[in-house]
């Protein structure tokens, strides 16, 4: 990214009236905030201690150098000769400030990657932010990297403006629009054969069945255990059952769906669309909601009616 095509996206940062605390959570707003204040503190200090340095240099010059003098002729109080002594130059300081930009790129993207599951490529939001260091090759070399370096010592960045990136990467989704998105995708891979691209479930009233290996009978155990094909599915049900992620009803089989269960079927009482599970011996699994018309919502809003292919990734 050029100078002049830096200076652009930070008027488009100015332009967008868009105010991030109303797309992410509070815990969210408040993580931001703190690495913000950390990350301005470490900039500020750092760049301080360029200026102090710069003026240590010219000072040095002005009673060691002479007009055409290298500084290794003048500098000689500045570097330490000794192990234990500070190894501080200019450019190693401007160095630390160039880094202190893409940890606080990282540190965010961890932070929303960890927090959702969801994969933000670190690489993009830097290619998208900063200017591209320099090749280590070439004549122009030194020259390149004291430009860049003194371009990235002037910058600040703003955790809005990295949002704003991540939320583009997304296609404008926020956050926990991103997980339900992935949710949904999830859903539909179990539902859909990625081979053949058929239904592996069918519509009858209110029920909806699972037919494949969504579900297993212990005999040893004498209990059922859910096929991994089935938890995205349940997840999804209990999404549908609760209006929130990570949610799940009362008598719900527990998250990630790994206890065995004796009972057979899970009845479910007091609860808005869902009624119960049944599990079968060749691994069929029925969800059975209060009406048909919840039914098919769910199908309409959680399994598609045809097979999707992946767009977010998750991670692990």
């Amino acid at each position: 990214m050029d100078k002049e095509a830096y200076v652009g996206l930070l008027e488009k940062f100015d332009a967008v009236e868009i105010q991030m605390s109303s797309r992410i959570s509070e815990a969210d707003r408040q993580f931001c905030e703190t690495q913000q204040a950390a990350y301005v503190a470490a900039l500020l200090g750092f760049q301080e201690l360029t200026y102090f340095c710069e003026g240590m240099l010219s000072d040095q010059k002005a009673l060691l150098g002479q007009l055409d003098n290298s500084p290794h002729s003048y500098r000689q109080y500045m570097v330490s000769d000794s192990d234990d002594g500070p190894k501080i130059t200019i450019q190693r300081l401007r160095i630390q400030i160039d880094s202190l930009h893409r940890r606080y790129i990282g540190y965010l993207a961890n932070y929303f990657q960890s927090a959702y599951g969801i994969e933000i490529k670190k690489d993009k939001l830097e290619a998208a932010l900063l200017q591209p260091r320099p090749p280590k090759k070439g004549p122009e070399y030194k020259k390149a990297l004291k430009e860049y370096l003194l371009w990235s010592s002037s910058i600040q960045l703003r955790y809005e403006d990295v949002l704003l990136q991540i939320f583009d990467g997304f296609d404008g989704w926020t956050f926990s629009e991103t997980v339900f998105q992935e949710l949904c995708r999830r859903c539909n891979k179990e539902a859909w054969s990625s081979l053949t691209h058929k239904a592996n479930f069918e519509q009858k009233y209110a029920v909806i069945s699972f037919q494949g290996s969504f579900c297993t009978f212990r005999r040893s155990k004498k209990n059922w255990e859910f096929d991994n094909s089935m938890k995205p599915i349940l997840t999804c049900a209990a999404h549908f059952e609760t209006g929130e992620l990570e949610v799940y009803p009362a008598g719900f089989p527990k998250p990630s769906f790994e206890d065995g269960i004796s009972t057979n079927p899970l009845v479910f009482s007091g609860l808005e669309k869902l009624e119960q599970i049944r599990m079968f011996k060749n691994g069929r699994v029925d969800l059975r909601f209060s009406n048909e018309q919840y039914a098919a919502q769910f199908i309409d809003t959680y399994i598609g009616s045809s097979y999707q292919e992946p767009k977010v990734q998750v991670v692990g």
